[in-house]
């Protein structure tokens, strides 16, 4: 009788987030011209993550579509971002690219994150 090979599920080890929102808030100065700004979202703690390799070849087509990315994480299935945040690891501001659910080989769904330089390093709101 052959035994299953046990699964084990990804250990995400390689550091913490935080997931901002983008705020848009206009002045009483400028209202014509509104400033962003990032929240943390309440009620979320830091989650953890594990760095995933971006090859060359995929680095290269955003490059030639003037994006810069600069990393690539995999979280716990959370289905709560998208291209409207940016996350924060060791300090440094991160915009979400792109955000996809995915399986990993043992069958267990997480979230990629794609993130990218943003334009402007945003004002976070307390």
């Amino acid at each position: 009788m052959m035994l299953k090979k046990r699964q084990h599920p990804p250990a995400y080890v390689d550091g913490e987030l935080t997931v901002y929102d983008i705020v848009q808030t206009t002045s009483v100065l400028n209202p014509d011209f509104p400033e962003s700004s990032i929240k943390a979202r309440e009620g979320l703690s830091p989650i953890a993550y594990r760095e995933l390799a971006i090859f060359d070849r995929t680095r290269l087509l955003f490059e030639q579509a003037g994006k810069h990315v600069t990393m690539k994480v995999a979280i716990p299935r959370y289905s709560g971002i998208s291209s409207d945040n940016v996350v924060v690891i060791n300090g440094d501001q991160y915009k979400v690219f792109n955000a996809a659910v995915v399986q990993t080989k043992d069958g267990f769904d997480e979230t990629e994150l794609t993130l990218e330089t943003p334009e402007v390093e945003y004002a976070i709101e307390t």
